[in-house]
């Protein structure tokens, strides 16, 4: 990373060996024209989806308290590494026992240093923002990656920000039940998620549940299981898992995890509405039904869900 201004040098850490329990990795490809200082049209949403991925890390985790620390350091971090470093943009966002950790991936063996801005500049406060924000940050011996951590301090369970959907591990979830299926990714993987759907909620849905019309919530079930198909490129030897459950809060639960980290556009995909005279398409369709549809990163891809609250709550 190349400075302009040097005030001070904080001498960087380097990052303590830490045991991993949860987390993602990926890679942002930069455009030519990001360097020297320069950042390339085609790069500037780069940190946007980098926020929209690390988001959905923090919901699935539990840790939406997070999110708006974690939204200043990423884009800080992210600008940086396109404004001065070399070659793709890597991301890698982790839990350990007491710590959220974001590492950045520049390419450049140059070490980061604070710079000093003055009142009425544009640019030049993201380490100080870092610093400010972080409970600690350093850069790794090789000069090339960025880390900062935030304590994991409070847990957000109950979802301040409405509107949110969470995502449960279902593994640790308290459910009535729950089913899982490993379905290859063939022409067929989305008439089988239909029929699997059917099977389980006539097999394990009872009239007191409060779900009235299974093959509605079938077809949210195909819906899901048609967008990991569509949009994952998986060979077909693969396999796309999909997850049923019944929690305790009485609420349904879809899950289909499939190979690809990202969701292009989520906000646009579930806030689409057709057209007048245009066909339905996609999740919307699964909106109908009643589904909260709502993504989060894993180790291996994503998981995309559905949550779909009975008509009327179980006495």
């Amino acid at each position: 990373m190349t400075p302009t201004v040097t005030i001070a040098r904080t001498r960087p850490r380097v990052l303590p060996p830490l045991r991993e329990y949860r987390g993602f990795n990926m890679s942002f490809e930069r455009d030519e024209g990001s360097a020297a200082g320069v950042i390339a049209d085609a790069d500037r949403a780069v940190p946007g989806r980098a926020r929209v991925i690390v988001r959905a890390g923090l919901r699935y985790w539990g840790w939406a308290g997070l999110i708006d620390s974690a939204d200043v350091l990423v884009t800080e971090l992210v600008t940086n590494a396109l404004e001065h470093g070399l070659g793709d943009v890597g991301l890698r966002v982790y839990l350990t026992d007491t710590h959220l950790l974001i590492e950045v991936r520049d390419g450049s063996h140059q070490l980061p240093v604070l710079r000093k801005a003055a009142p009425d500049d544009e640019n030049g406060r993201g380490l100080f923002l870092v610093r400010a924000i972080s409970d600690a940050w350093g850069v790794s011996s090789d000069g090339m990656t960025t880390w900062c951590s935030l304590p994991l301090v409070r847990r957000n369970d109950d979802m301040e920000h409405d509107g949110v959907a969470v995502i449960p591990d279902l593994g640790c979830a308290e459910t009535s039940w729950i089913q899982k299926v490993e379905f290859r990714a063939d022409r067929h993987v989305v008439g089988n998620a239909y029929r699997y759907t059917c099977l389980y909620l006539y097999a394990y849905l009872a009239p007191e549940h409060g779900f009235v019309d299974i093959e509605d919530l079938a077809t949210i079930g195909r819906v899901l299981m048609a967008n990991a198909f569509a949009h994952t490129c998986v060979p077909e030897y693969a396999v796309i898992t999909m997850q049923w459950a019944l929690l305790q809060t009485g609420e349904l639960v879809f899950q289909v995890h499939d190979g690809r980290v990202e969701f292009p556009d989520f906000d646009k995909v579930v806030s689409w509405e057709p057209a007048e005279g245009e066909r339905p398409r996609g999740l919307w369709t699964a909106r109908q039904f009643g589904a909260e549809i709502s993504y989060a990163p894993t180790d291996a891809g994503k998981i995309v869900q559905a949550l779909i609250k009975p008509r009327a709550l179980p006495v």
